[in-house]
């Protein structure tokens, strides 16, 4: 890297300080409200990442218990 090099480098990153980012992203936060079919859908999809896992280790171990409790 030569020194023109960081030079323009350092130009462009005080450019981009100069900028207003708040264009962007900083504007009104109001909040609106979910209806039934949005609740219905986080939900599934909470139920296909997380719980849903979770729920069939549970059944298994569940159905090992009761396998392993009749036969002993």
């Amino acid at each position: 890297m030569s020194i023109d090099d960081e030079k323009e480098f350092q130009e462009n990153e005080a450019k981009e300080q100069d900028f207003d980012w708040s264009v962007y992203g900083d504007h009104d936060q109001a909040t609106t409200s979910l209806d039934g079919k949005d609740i219905l859908a986080l939900f599934l999809a909470s139920l296909q990442t997380i719980f849903l896992p979770l729920v069939l280790l549970g059944l298994f171990l569940f159905i090992i218990g009761i396998v392993l409790g009749v036969l002993l």
